[in-house]
Order: C-alpha cells, then structure tokens, then sequence
C-alpha cells in the first residue's frame, strides 16, 4: 500500500470514528436538566437565603404583618386602616365581584411602590379574615398628578391560604409583589465639577 492509500483510510476512519461519537452524543443535551426534579416549589420566598441588605419581599412582608390579628370588616374601616398606616387613598370601592383602592404614591423616585403594596395586601387578609366577600383586589397607584403609574392584583385564594397559615407573610408577598405593575422613574444625578 502506498502512503496516499493510507492517509485516505485514517481519514475514513477518523470521519466514522467522528460520526459515531456524534451519534452517541447525539440526545445528551436533550437530557441536561433532565436528571433533576422540576420546580413545584411557588412561591420561593422562604427559600431565599438571608443577605445583609433589605430585600424587596423584607418591605412587603413587614407591611403584610404590620395587619396580622387585625380586625378590618367592611371597607370604611379598610380605608380608614391604609389611612393610619400613611397611606393616601383616593378610593376605595366594591366593583362587582372585586374591591378596587386607588391610592397616590407620593414617593414613588425615592420608595417605589412595595412600602404601600405591603401594608395594601396585609389590609385586606385581615379584611378577607372577617369573612369579607370579594373575588379580588384590584390596586391602582397613582402619582401626585392624579395619573395611573401602576396596578397590582390581590388574589383572594392567596390571602384565604395564608389566613389559614398555609403561605407565610413572605410567600404571601412575593405572589402579590409579582403582580405589580408600574412606570419606572429614572434617578437624576447631579453633577458637579470641582475646579
């Protein structure tokens, strides 16, 4: 055999060679991920290790629990309790099914709208906890300009679970925090020039 013929076979070789690994590899990244279980775990809050700074579910959990042992039984006196906590209600009203709040968030650059959003939710479970009957909550945050900046929604299931002790403060929050919806506000920055 001539050397021609033989670098064509180790070519051959090396291509079947090559080909059959391919093939054995062939269903291996369909399988990444697949050896570990999926995620049935909502909300994940509990699971969320402890960091020396405030977290956004510390806002919302501490304004969720700032109601606990409440007692809140119509809407007059729901509004009147969002009112004490600093809140400033323009509303507060049952559409159908549905208890609707508007409220202005006046610090909306520097705050953002969880340090209302917490105490909101907790309101309504001790609301909800008396027996109150509404499908949902519906909240609609305003800015100093009477203007719709943002929503988030209240679901009654969540609040019924953690009345009953099935969702802790935390859990019960990140499920209300993942409904808020709102316009973002650029921070402004100031300049200097030192000289």
């Amino acid at each position: 055999m001539d050397e021609r013929s033989l670098s064509r076979r180790g070519a051959l070789l090396r291509g079947v060679g090559a080909l059959g690994i391919a093939v054995g590899l062939s269903g291996c990244t369909q399988e990444i991920g697949e050896q570990f279980p999926p995620n049935r775990e909502w909300p994940t809050g509990e699971y969320v290790p402890d960091v020396p700074v405030t977290k956004r579910s510390d806002v919302v959990t501490s304004g969720i629990e700032a109601f606990e042992g409440r007692e809140i039984e119509d809407e007059d006196a729901f509004e009147s309790a969002l009112v004490e906590r600093g809140i400033d209600v323009e509303s507060v009203e049952r559409d159908q099914g549905a208890l609707t709040v508007e409220y202005v968030a006046t610090d909306l650059a520097d705050r953002g709208t969880l340090h209302e959003i917490g105490p909101i939710a907790g309101a309504y479970a001790a609301l909800i906890a008396t027996d109150y009957e509404a499908e949902f909550l519906e909240v609609t945050i305003l800015d100093e300009e009477s203007s719709s900046v943002g929503a988030a929604e209240v679901e009654t299931s969540w609040v019924i679970e953690y009345n009953r002790g099935a969702y802790t403060a935390t859990e019960y929050g990140e499920l209300v925090a993942g409904t808020v919806e709102s316009q973002r506000y650029s921070t402004e920055v100031g300049v200097t020039s030192e000289g």
